[in-house]
């Protein structure tokens, strides 16, 4: 098999959002990013930095802390970018969550390996950092820069098409029902009532008046209804002069139904 082409995303992404105690232990995170530029700036007064909103939409950040009793902490969660493209990741090595210079803020640090996801990032590889602060109002700020490797457009685009083929599509009830009402099946079962009343009635088929005339009429009813996928979703039931036309027909011995 030929080997999937990867190329290199590298992002940056502010996100802003809550976190919420589900016990003493774990922490879930809860954050939104709207598409964004973020600015460093080196002059003479040193270093500066700030984000601006960017053209499109926003991601989603869902995951779960598992504190350890030293400030460490296991994470795991997943990033939507976009509707049907999800990455999932899982935080590697030394995670730690503690005190920072500033009284009313924790501040956390963590690597995530990404270990694919869905649409875009499915069988997507890499590294996240994410460096973040907790409000003592329990307010998250995030900022995360990534480098992931994804499959290459051109190369999805042109990937063979699966040949497993998908189990057949279970038709519903009115489906089945015009399927049944084209094919021969009901007009044979007509033709088959149509013998079991012979014996009743001691005459030969379509030679009784009344059963001729009972099954003309069901016959020509049953033609001209229409199927439940008409297009104009209904036809007019046949005239009494069709169905008196369709009497004679069958009582001559011209039908389609023996």
């Amino acid at each position: 098999m030929q080997e999937t082409l990867l190329q290199p995303i590298a992002y940056s992404l502010q996100f802003r959002g809550r976190v919420a105690s589900l016990s003493s232990r774990v922490l879930e995170q809860r954050a939104t990013a709207p598409s964004q530029v973020l600015i460093t700036t080196v002059d003479a007064n040193g270093l500066a930095g700030h984000v601006q909103p960017g053209e499109g939409e926003e991601a989603l950040l869902v995951s779960r802390l598992a504190l350890a009793d030293d400030g460490s902490f296991d994470q795991s969660g997943t990033i939507e970018f976009a509707p049907g493209h999800v990455l999932a990741f899982r935080s590697v090595g030394a995670a730690r969550l503690g005190r920072s210079p500033d009284p009313h803020l924790r501040h956390g640090a963590a690597i995530w390996e990404v270990e694919g996801g869905e649409g875009q990032f499915h069988g997507a590889r890499g590294r996240i950092t994410s460096n973040f602060f907790v409000s003592d109002t329990d307010e998250l700020t995030d900022n995360h820069f990534g480098l992931i490797f994804v499959a290459r457009a051109e190369a999805s685009a042109r990937a063979p098409e699966a040949t497993t083929q998908a189990p057949p599509r279970r038709l519903g009830l009115r489906e089945t029902w015009a399927q049944f009402r084209r094919s021969s099946a009901l007009k044979d079962l007509l033709a088959e009532c149509a013998l079991w009343t012979a014996p009743w009635t001691g005459y030969p088929r379509y030679q009784d008046p009344d059963c001729a005339e009972e099954f003309a009429l069901c016959a020509a009813v049953w033609s001209e209804l229409p199927y439940y996928d008409d297009p104009d979703g209904a036809q007019a039931v046949p005239s009494s002069g069709q169905a008196i036309d369709e009497v004679g027909r069958l009582t001559k011995g011209e039908n389609n139904y023996s």
